[in-house]
């Protein structure tokens, strides 16, 4: 989903994304009333939730002299979760309890440093994220399965140990980190009933292209993963979808 608000000096671009179906979304907004200055601090809030300090969050310059910050969120606050951990927190359940706050949410408000914060107001947003919903949907048949199978799973694939042990080791690329660049990577990995990576696909990359090839690389040497399993407790095919963030020091 895109908008961009405001006219002129005034305007602020805003674009929502899912790349696969779940509660995290990826947040990019841009303009002019965004630049930092020296700050680099960085938080936002839904309205009516509570404000939200982001410290893993990209920021670059625009042509056009404003400045682009991307970083993911999501909806449902943590506590909500942390709640609903004893309940039923399916998909299908969390996707309800999303949509109904989505329904209230009226706007976006970002605080950049000591600037005045910039508030983006906006209605549908509840329908918004319903349609964003079917075209996910559509999205993972095109990568061969089925949605209300992949729903229905009883367990997701989970990686075996700690996933920061992959990316250990040469794996930022050299370029990049002498320049000093940092990098948002979101992919998606296949993941067989052996728990094995089949392919490694880049959804989204908002810095150098070489943090692609590591990102993957890492992946398909080194990645282990418990596979999915039914209900019946049967390894099935599924995809694991998150992101990489490589910063620079």
């Amino acid at each position: 989903m895109a908008r961009t608000f405001g006219q002129g000096e005034s305007k602020v671009t805003l674009v929502l994304a899912k790349y696969a179906p779940g509660i995290s979304m990826e947040v990019v907004v841009s303009g002019k009333p965004l630049k930092s200055g020296r700050s680099r601090s960085f938080a936002y809030s839904f309205d009516p939730a509570d404000e939200i300090e982001e410290e893993r969050v990209l920021f670059g310059d625009t042509d056009k002299g404003g400045t682009v910050w991307q970083f993911h969120a999501q909806l449902i606050p943590d506590d909500t979760l942390e709640a609903r951990a004893d309940r039923d927190s399916s998909p299908p359940a969390l996707r309800e309890v999303e949509t109904a706050i989505a329904e209230r949410t009226e706007s976006l408000t970002i605080s950049v440093g000591r600037s005045d914060p910039v508030v983006l107001h906006f209605t549908g947003f509840g329908q918004g994220l319903e349609a964003m919903d079917v075209c996910l949907d559509d999205l993972v048949r095109s990568w061969g399965y089925d949605p209300e199978v992949q729903r229905s799973l009883a367990t997701r694939p989970k990686a075996k140990g700690d996933m920061s042990d992959w990316f250990r080791g040469g794996v930022y690329p050299t370029m990049a980190m002498r320049k000093g660049l940092s990098g948002s990577i979101g992919y998606r990995l296949a993941i067989n009933e052996k728990g094995r990576v089949t392919d490694c696909v880049i959804q989204s990359n908002y810095s150098d292209p070489a943090f692609s090839e590591s990102v993957c690389d890492g992946f398909t040497r080194n990645a282990r993963f418990e596979p999915a399993r039914n209900a019946a407790g049967e390894a099935v095919k599924s995809y694991s979808a998150n992101r990489v963030l490589f910063l620079a020091s």
